[in-house]
């Protein structure tokens, strides 16, 4: 099969090209996604993304590293690219999704600052702090500051892709380690401790994508709840809604109804 090359910035201070293995049909020329696993035809944004594609999972020094703390999905909620967390501390009980990064890829001509809104319109969407922006020729990075609801912006003009495999790697690193400390949250949670319960619910405060299943106090016994949109709204206090339940008013949930954290799973679990 024929061999493409696609321009791929700089990296370690030399131009960078991506050698992708193309296939030819009905008069295109077709590249197949590693990530996605199916052909796409190599339009000049997918140039680009694969191109990318292939610097994270094989041509940069530290690909194998990068992959062991973040999973790589393509066109994952609108996004091009994103990495989400990939760790040895999930599993079926402690699965929230937590996006590490980013990655919006455009094609070589477009001028990377007419991008920016979108991005930080997906970082806030997802509660993440690292984004790049990256056309082929050009590489910005995004940093988001402060809260989520008032957000602190920073952007950095990247001259070399050493960089973003930097601080991508970083951002993964530091998700593993926040990571660990929810698991021995969930862990306290887990054995009736309602402290532990509340500081997880601060860590994901309002996340719509996760489901906690509770073992709740009754009357006269234990019954399992499945809490979304969960919040603390006092020390002693979480407030939640009941998964498939539509209501105005919130259920609220205090130490002395609280059994235990039975898991945390995304949605679509």
């Amino acid at each position: 099969m024929p061999t493409l090359l696609v321009a791929c910035f700089r990296y370690l201070g030399a131009e960078l090209s991506a050698p992708l293995t193309t296939e030819d049909g009905d008069g295109e020329t077709f590249v197949r996604c590693p990530v996605r696993e199916r052909l796409y035809r190599i339009t000049p944004e997918e140039r680009v993304r694969q191109g990318l594609i292939w610097f994270l999972r094989e041509g940069c020094r530290r690909a194998a590293g990068l992959q062991e703390y973040i999973r790589l999905e393509v066109e994952e909620r609108s996004m091009d690219m994103a990495g989400f967390a990939n760790s040895n501390v999930l599993d079926d009980r402690f699965r929230p999704i937590v996006t590490v990064a980013i990655l919006e890829t455009k094609r070589e001509e477009e001028d990377l600052a007419g991008h920016v809104g979108q991005l930080q319109t997906y970082m806030q969407r997802d509660r993440c702090r690292c984004g790049l922006l990256f056309n082929g020729r050009a590489a910005w990075w995004l940093t988001l500051g402060g809260d989520f609801s008032d957000p602190q912006w920073a952007v950095e003009v990247l001259t070399d892709l050493s960089q973003a495999e930097d601080r991508i790697e970083q951002a993964g690193q530091a998700t593993h380690t926040h990571l660990v400390h929810c698991r021995s949250l969930f862990n306290g949670a887990a054995s009736g401790n309602f402290p532990a319960l509340v500081a997880i619910a601060s860590v994901f405060v309002e996340d719509a994508s996760l489901t906690y299943y509770l073992s709740i106090r009754g009357h006269k016994s234990i019954g399992l709840v499945q809490a979304c949109s969960v919040r603390v709204d006092g020390p002693n206090l979480i407030t939640y809604r009941v998964r498939g339940v539509t209501s105005r008013k919130r259920q609220e949930l205090s130490a002395d109804g609280f059994h235990a954290l039975v898991s945390v799973r995304p949605l679509w679990s």
